[in-house]
């Protein structure tokens, strides 16, 4: 029985082992306009984002993938919020539900309906499809905003991501 537990929390250490984190941080100034960060080196399954802002700021912080000519327009954008009450950290777990070849997102939970009087059923919910980590790669940023900062306003975004094994 020891050499079983033995072996399962080896594994679970494994897998955790294999998790990496990536930090980006910025100071914003009082009103300070739209900052879009470089490329971030983050490339797997998205885990969590972790976003921490000083204790006197209003920021609004974004991480999606970027497009267009300015490399501005978010395309695919897995957390955004306007913290108005910083000093605290917000996470983030995006999970998706995939979609059909025509980019429609399939359907998470489908309702039964109430049978007659002989054959009562219950209205339900059962899940048909499920949510997953996101793939992360390629032209990810993050874009903050001050709007009502004292002077400089740390913000840390923190990205927790496991690598693909090539």
């Amino acid at each position: 029985m020891k050499k079983v537990i033995m072996i399962i929390a080896a594994l679970a250490f494994a897998a955790v082992s294999n998790a990496e984190v990536y930090t980006y941080q910025i100071t914003l100034t009082n009103t300070q306009p739209i900052t879009y960060s470089d490329p971030l080196p983050v490339s797997g399954w998205l885990d969590k984002i972790e976003v921490l802002t000083d204790a006197a700021s209003t920021t609004t912080v974004t991480v999606a993938t970027y497009g267009g000519s300015a490399g501005t327009t978010a395309i695919d954008t897995f957390a955004t919020k306007a913290i108005t009450a910083g000093g605290t950290a917000v996470v983030f777990r995006p999970r998706v539900i995939g979609t059909t070849t025509a980019g429609v997102n399939l359907a998470g939970a489908t309702t039964a309906g109430t049978g007659g009087l002989t054959n009562s059923i219950t209205a339900t919910q059962a899940l048909i499809a499920k949510y997953e980590k996101v793939m992360v790669g390629g032209n990810i940023k993050v874009a903050t905003t001050g709007t009502a900062n004292d002077g400089a306003c740390p913000v840390t975004v923190s990205i927790f991501y496991q690598p693909v094994k090539h």
